[in-house]
């Protein structure tokens, strides 16, 4: 999803990002999907590996959340207003945008925006804090566990291939094989 993004300089005013930040979201529930004990909402990027924000809600804080955003839900319902807010963004983004705040204290502010023909309207916002070191860490290691194992696959279904062509086709792997030896690549393969 497409974030627009703003980071606090050390002066305290705030800089624009001047494209789109492609940034995850995901939701995490802990307990009974009706009645949950815990929402989570976490925030990386594939371009940043440092860049991880959670907004933890529970049915402790959410009195506050419900207070500061003027919400009519229960905090039963909270999970679904947070998809249903986020897939209005992805869905219709000539009328919804998400704004991603950054201080320099490492807190956020993630709002989501209806767009109309005079003014801009919050809808919803949540806030964000930083990911601890050891959270970010094991999300560093979590990300890189996935796509060692992602490669892994690739290169078993590769093997695969060239085995299919070595038998129906062999000059055609040969054909491969002097074109891929005349790139250079940084890590060799065996064909």
């Amino acid at each position: 999803m497409g974030f627009n993004l703003r980071i606090q300089e050390p002066n305290g005013d705030y800089q624009d990002a001047t494209t789109q930040e492609k940034i995850r979201v995901r939701l995490f529930l802990q307990g009974d999907e009706k009645n949950p004990e815990e929402v989570r909402i976490e925030l990386d990027s594939e371009a940043d590996l440092f860049f991880y924000y959670q907004h933890i809600a529970t049915r402790v804080n959410f009195r506050e959340i419900k207070t500061k955003q003027q919400l009519q839900i229960d905090f039963g319902q909270y999970a679904n207003v947070c998809v249903k807010s986020f897939m209005k963004c992805e869905k219709d983004s000539q009328h919804y945008y998400v704004m991603l705040t950054i201080d320099k204290d490492l807190t956020g502010i993630l709002q989501i925006v209806q767009t109309s023909e005079y003014k801009d309207i919050e809808m919803i916002a949540f806030d964000f804090q930083s990911a601890s070191e050891e959270g970010i860490r094991q999300q560093i290691t979590f990300k890189y566990g996935a796509l060692k194992s992602k490669l892994s696959l690739m290169d078993g279904r590769l093997q695969d291939i060239n085995e299919l062509i070595r038998i129906k086709n062999p000059s055609l792997l040969l054909q491969i094989q002097k074109s891929a030896a005349g790139r250079s690549s940084p890590r060799k393969r065996k064909y």
